[in-house]
């Protein structure tokens, strides 16, 4: 088996009204420092605003919290809408993050695609490239470089000098998010990785992989994937579909009726005739991650072999459930019985 990394990514919200914000707190930490445990190299979060479930708006700070929480594990975004910060203050707050975390950042960074959350900071969304462009090779240049003069589309900076430094060398990983062709090489020419939606399945990744891996190759690069999957891992897979199945169904039934599926990449959407027909027997082949230990294994490396991806991101829950405490299980079983493997 190929050595993978694994990480955590866990809800950040009360669903449906944000009425205990400090519990989901609270329930990251240990579900992070179960992973730490149990073998996981990373927790990473993300970012929405604006929201009435109480979703987390600033990843950062909140790994800040895990990384006190925890010696070893990796910390960070997946991803933080790069768009909606002023460049300095976020690569700031990043490098801050990497010293209080003692060099266990990854910054995963996206475009950002929710309109409320582009407009509640009056970002206009045809700016989107051009922001995500210049906050990306500001930082990547300002942590390696003092008295800065940088010139980008938008932004433009004299004799800037960014403290403290990262405490990794010669600075922390950048992830990209992408799913469109633009997204795609931008993430090959300035990323140290391609991080993954959550929607799409390993087919339509391969597609998008020969665009991210030309890119990266163009600019010398070593092309690196990080899929972000939804997982779940019990003694059965009968068990593990019973006990996850529907919480997942509820987001992504979310996610189809806001137009993340696509006819293009999933012909079979063009013939449903109602929410009622996205079904999880439809949806999961190719896409999810779920299964007794054994068959998580099989679907990892057959990811790792077609995609060439080697470091999976795993989500554990959805804002109706499995429960704090059945994803702690989860979370134990896939460290005990699944990483192994792949060590």
């Amino acid at each position: 088996m190929a050595r993978i990394q694994f990480g955590i990514f866990p809800i950040t919200e009360d669903w449906p009204d944000g009425a205990d914000m400090a519990r989901v707190y609270d329930e990251i930490v240990a579900e992070a420092k179960m992973a730490e445990s149990v073998g996981f190299d990373s927790c990473l979060i993300t970012e929405h605003h604006q929201q009435a479930d109480g979703y987390f708006p600033n990843p950062l700070m909140v790994s800040a919290g895990v990384a006190r929480e925890t010696t070893t594990l990796k910390v960070g975004s997946c991803v933080a809408l790069a768009p909606l910060y002023n460049p300095i203050r976020l690569t700031e707050d990043a490098a801050l993050l990497d010293v209080i975390s003692n060099g266990r950042l990854i910054l995963g960074l996206g475009a950002s695609y929710v309109s409320e959350d582009l407009a509640a900071f009056d970002v206009d969304p045809s700016q989107r490239g051009a922001l995500m462009e210049d906050t990306v090779r500001f930082l990547q240049e300002a942590w390696t470089h003092d008295d800065l003069d940088f010139d980008g589309e938008v932004f433009h900076f004299q004799n800037m000098r960014i403290t403290p430094k990262p405490v990794q060398q010669p600075r922390p990983p950048v992830w990209l998010g992408a799913w469109t062709p633009q997204g795609l090489r931008r993430a090959g020419r300035l990323g140290d990785a391609w991080v993954t939606d959550v929607i799409n399945t390993i087919g339509t990744f391969k597609t998008f992989n020969e665009i991210y891996a030309k890119s990266a190759a163009k600019h010398g690069r070593i092309p690196r994937v990080a899929v972000l999957r939804e997982c779940w891992v019990a003694p059965t897979t009968e068990q593990a579909i019973e006990e996850y199945a529907e919480h997942l169904m509820m987001s992504h039934r979310f996610y189809y009726q806001a137009g993340g599926y696509s006819p293009l990449a999933d012909p079979w959407i063009a013939d449903l005739s109602s929410v009622d027909e996205f079904t999880f027997d439809k949806v999961a082949p190719d896409r999810f991650i779920i299964g007794s230990p054994e068959h998580v294994i099989d679907e990892i490396e057959r990811w790792h072999q077609e995609l060439g991806a080697d470091y999976f991101v795993m989500r554990f829950r959805h804002p109706t459930g499995p429960s704090h405490e059945k994803a702690m299980e989860s979370i134990r079983l896939f460290g005990e019985k699944v990483i192994p493997a792949f060590r």
